[in-house]
């Protein structure tokens, strides 16, 4: 028979080894901890990611920057050719340009805010890029709906230019300019129908000739007088398709840019505010 003061030890004894069990905390720590690692692990990853986009923000800006100084000097010839709508194109090159600069401050913004882990930074770079991300997709939107009335405005515009203010090869206005660069250039002659655009024009009108020195296939032969018309000396094509397939080159390569940077700035907004709020929790943890 076991004594009343025995038995009491033992039944305390037993309850305190059953309430403490010192041995069990151990797998749940390292089961945190390894939880802790992998959520640092993949913070410092989205920090990456972000650095990495905000880059590719830099270079894009700078590739706009630079597509808007070609539209404004690099392609002045194309420009020139649309007489009075040229000054919208000029506009549009400043958009680039400006769009570009904006894009490529916005990345360093993004850059400094994820490397530092600075919360302001990171506020201000989702911001601009909301905007700016909104501000080309009505741009899209705008384009693609009146796209055709832009061609039609284009193509008017060029007919217009060539038939009113085209002067000869030997003019040094940049309308004429811009025209003879083109046809030797792109070796073609007038705008859709070769000869025939510069009859009735200021051209035919002024000089009294059928066709300027600049349709010939060869400039320095005694045909090319303006006056002799013969198939195998005057350029076959004409300027409108040539011009044409270059603004087309041109703006598949800027949509393609555009859309690729479309999708690298919602990415950089959506790991901007996981960052910004992942920095909240750091330092003000609940």
């Amino acid at each position: 028979m076991t004594p009343v003061g025995q038995a009491d030890t033992d039944s305390w004894q037993q309850v305190g080894l059953n309430s403490s069990r010192p041995k069990s905390s151990g797998p749940i720590k390292k089961g945190r901890t390894r939880k802790m690692a992998r959520h640092d692990k993949l913070y410092t990853w989205m920090r990456y990611l972000m650095l990495l986009l905000c880059v590719i923000l830099v270079i894009s800006g700078v590739v706009l920057l630079g597509l808007g100084a070609w539209i404004r000097y690099g392609a002045a010839t194309f420009v020139d050719v649309l007489g009075p709508y040229s000054s919208q194109l000029i506009y549009i090159s400043y958009i680039c340009i400006g769009m570009g600069s904006v894009l490529s401050f916005t990345g360093l913004i993004g850059c400094c805010g994820a490397w530092k882990e600075n919360r302001f930074f990171i506020m201000l770079f989702f911001f601009i890029v909301t905007m700016l991300f909104v501000a080309e997709i009505i741009g899209t939107i705008f384009v693609l709906t009146y796209r055709n009335l832009v061609s039609l405005m284009v193509r008017d515009a060029s007919k217009n230019s060539l038939m009113t203010a085209y002067m000869g090869p030997a003019a040094t206005d940049p309308i004429s300019t811009a025209w003879n660069t083109v046809m030797i250039k792109f070796k073609c002659c007038g705008f859709e129908n070769t000869t025939v655009d510069f009859k009735g024009s200021v051209f035919s009108t002024t000089t009294g000739l059928n066709y300027p020195k600049t349709c010939c296939v060869n400039k320095t032969l005694a045909d090319c007088d303006g006056i002799t018309i013969t198939p195998s000396m005057i350029q076959p094509q004409s300027c409108f398709g040539k011009v044409i397939t270059v603004i087309r080159e041109q703006s598949v390569i800027l949509g393609s840019a555009a859309g690729c940077i479309c999708m690298m700035e919602l990415s950089s907004m959506i790991l901007a505010m996981v960052l910004f709020v992942k920095l909240g929790l750091m330092r003000h943890p609940w």
